[in-house]
């Protein structure tokens, strides 16, 4: 049944990792919570791109509010350093209090010329039953 409520909602189980290239670990995070028991991360990111300057530079992700059973979405803010418009990929997870990931997907998101546009991710209640923490990678990947 969990299988079939992850489908519908568009997540996966899985979790792809080692794709980006910020040095973060598993067990840092981007940011965010959904519950008063989490408290909230913070996470400056460093800009490690080696594209030159005439292409688009990666932008930056965090988590502005976390999923509740009152409020069943994340709310995620991309910021765009370019000076013209992109489209960012970003990459998020819910997990439980063990840190076992209970969904995580990709979403695409475009953001005007130096601003930021946010984008909010839709928790299953099969996800808010057991969620502790919402994690989203602090680089959003240029596409």
């Amino acid at each position: 049944m969990a299988a079939v409520v992850l489908a519908l909602t568009g997540f996966s189980s899985g979790h792809k990792s080692g794709r980006h290239k910020s040095s973060h670990s598993d067990s840092d995070s981007g940011g965010g919570c959904s519950s008063s028991r989490q408290k909230h991360d913070s996470y400056t990111p460093r800009s490690t791109s080696t594209r030159s300057s005439s292409t688009l530079r990666d932008g930056t992700a965090r988590v502005v509010s976390c999923a509740t059973k009152a409020t069943p979405y994340t709310t995620v803010e991309v910021t765009n350093p370019n000076s013209s418009q992109a489209t960012f990929e970003v990459e998020f997870s819910f997990t439980d209090a063990s840190g076992r990931t209970l969904s995580s997907a990709d979403k695409r998101i475009t953001v005007p010329a130096r601003g930021t546009s946010k984008i909010q991710v839709q928790a299953s209640g099969a996800v808010l039953a057991k969620l502790d923490r919402c994690w989203v990678e602090p680089e959003a990947d240029v596409v």
